[in-house]
């Protein structure tokens, strides 16, 4: 039996996203006392001046510091937030002490996670350049202040990021934490999380010049939404996040080779041609072990591509705050990839190994001791947290669920029928 998360419920119909709404566009605007692990700090790209180093920015992800973030903003900006919450607004920024003047800061989360940040925990994104100025975050552009407000442990975003990383191969944010105010008003504690970007490509992939795709659902004025996918729907609500693909030709024709040969013999060369398949099965495996009901696996959403100047496609996971919930039906994926994987025994056999041996290489990378120091972490400022939506109590019951579900998870989806 699959083991059941202690003070979590299951999603809606409507699911949780991040990223603003708009039209159809194919451009859209371990210890504890060291860096998370899975740093590659000494990877540095060719011609990089050394401020993008993933080593400069080590010590905002770690588990070691509850960093403090301090955001001012004067009044004019407060009621433009107020009035439109997803477009940036000029405010000063302090991070740990260090100022950050002219940055600009707007509201994230949609259905589910979206808060007003006048009186609710609102998750924040900042970015440090987008009023021209030129100072970095130890090299970092942007950061995303998340909210846990669906995250039951408050490390459930850290943990699946990690299962990725460490243990499927597949490369994810890191992830700190901060105790956020705005305007003299505290927020309370925040994951802070790494944002894909062209200093993430730096630092995650050999080969960073490309484009990098949004996969998160487009959300329509009148409330309703629609899935992002290599399918016919879904292909073109894709957004372009780095590199140019204005008419977004290289998701059409994975759409295409899927289509064309999804259940064939030609699945490994047609679709494997235009997408990394073996990163994709070790993919799907991260997200059925980690039962992340909201993955592009499960429900064609929260997940990024990046296609390498002349490489293959790889899927990479994002907003992973409805991991570990035991429900999650990982016999049924949904993503046209994952059914494609499935339907194909190379792909599926690639996605069985993986997922038989990922308690074992938790276990071996630290996770459950990473996760434990988390929640050292943050715990004592829960108790202080002005906008805290969980009691503690329940907190660390979802705490002790996740970390009991990382010696036996292999084993149950083990006896998993039709997995």
């Amino acid at each position: 039996m699959l083991l059941a998360l202690l003070a979590c419920t299951a999603p809606g119909t409507i699911v949780l996203g991040h990223e603003d709404s708009g039209a159809p566009s194919s451009e859209t605007s371990g210890d504890t006392d060291t860096p998370l692990p899975g740093d590659t700090s000494s990877d540095t790209a060719e011609g990089d001046s050394g401020e993008n180093e993933e080593a400069d920015a080590s010590r905002i992800f770690t588990l070691a510091t509850m960093h403090t973030v301090v955001i001012t903003m004067d009044d004019d900006a407060y009621r433009d937030l107020a009035r439109d919450p997803y477009s940036s607004v000029l405010a000063d920024v302090e991070f740990d002490g260090e100022s950050f003047p002219g940055s600009g800061v707007r509201v994230k989360g949609r259905l589910g996670s979206y808060r007003d940040f006048r009186s609710q925990k609102a998750a924040l994104k900042v970015d440090f350049l987008e009023f021209g100025q030129e100072k970095k975050l130890e090299g970092l552009e942007k950061i995303n202040l998340n909210n846990m407000v669906q995250d039951c442990a408050g490390f459930s975003e850290l943990a699946a990021y990690e299962v990725n990383e460490l243990v499927a191969g597949v490369p994810s944010p890191h992830v700190g934490y901060a105790r956020v105010s705005l305007n003299g008003e505290e927020m309370g504690v925040y994951s802070v999380v790494e944002d894909y970007d062209d200093r993430f490509l730096k630092r995650a992939f050999a080969e960073p010049e490309g484009t990098l795709y949004d996969g998160d659902y487009y959300l329509w004025s009148n409330g309703s939404y629609t899935l992002v996918d290599f399918t016919a729907a879904g292909q073109d609500y894709f957004g372009v996040d780095e590199g140019e693909d204005a008419e977004l030709a290289q998701v059409h024709a994975i759409t295409e080779a899927v289509a064309d040969s999804m259940g064939r013999a030609s699945f490994g060369t047609t679709t494997g041609a235009l997408v990394d398949l073996d990163a994709f099965a070790r993919f799907w495996a991260a997200a059925a072990w980690t039962g992340h009901s909201d993955s592009y696996s499960y429900y064609s959403n929260n997940y990024r591509v990046f296609v390498p100047a002349g490489g293959k496609a790889v899927l990479m996971p994002w907003d992973p705050d409805w991991a570990f919930y035991s429900s999650t039906n990982v016999t049924g994926p949904y993503g046209i990839l994952a059914q494609a994987c499935k339907a194909d025994s190379t792909c599926h056999a690639a996605f069985l190994a993986q997922v038989t041996t990922m308690s074992d290489g938790a276990i071996a990378a630290g996770i459950p001791e990473h996760l434990e120091a988390a929640a050292a972490l943050i715990n004592p400022e829960f108790a202080t947290d002005p906008r805290l939506e969980r009691d503690l109590g329940s907190i660390r019951g979802c705490q002790s669920a996740i970390l009991d579900w990382f010696p036996s998870r292999s084993a149950a989806l083990g006896s998993v029928s039709g997995l």
